[in-house]
């Protein structure tokens, strides 16, 4: 009897530590995400959007444009942005997929170096086989770099 719950341990930790093929795949789309921020590649991040992209924000629709734009504006200003993603989970809700993570973004602009903090909840949609973006965060570099802290 010990030796059948010790095997039943072992493949019980074998499984959780292999993790879903979803999260490796999530994992490798964020990876596609933060390059292309730090490349400032819209191009690039542009195709992590989901095509029919449209958030309500109060009174606003935040669509593609929108998020155009705002990429644009955080990148644009900055010489060189390094990420450093920290305290990443991935919950899966209602078909949605939240991913909660704090980043630490190194930036710099001519000769001035700011590091700042933001947290972002990001969610992704699996759309015809492919994971996209459907609700970006919104994390503003240009007002932590002026600002400094984390919001």
């Amino acid at each position: 009897m010990k030796r059948l719950s010790f095997i039943f341990l072992i493949l019980t930790f074998f499984a959780i530590s292999c993790g879903s093929p979803n999260n490796e795949e999530i994992e490798t789309f964020l990876s596609q995400r933060e390059e292309a921020i730090e490349q400032k590649d819209v191009d690039t991040y542009m195709t992590l959007i989901a095509p029919e992209y449209k958030v309500e924000e109060g009174n606003k629709t935040i669509d593609r444009e929108e998020i155009k734009k705002k990429f644009l504006s955080n990148v644009t200003l900055f010489d060189t942005l390094d990420l450093t993603n920290a305290n990443r989970s991935i919950y899966e809700r209602d078909g949605v997929i939240e991913v909660v993570q704090f980043t630490v973004v190194d930036a710099s602009v001519d000769e001035t170096k700011n590091r700042f903090k933001v947290n972002e909840k990001i969610h992704l949609s699996k759309i015809d086989g492919k994971w996209y973006i459907v609700q970006e965060s919104d994390a503003d570099f240009l007002e932590r770099f002026v600002f400094g802290g984390s919001n």
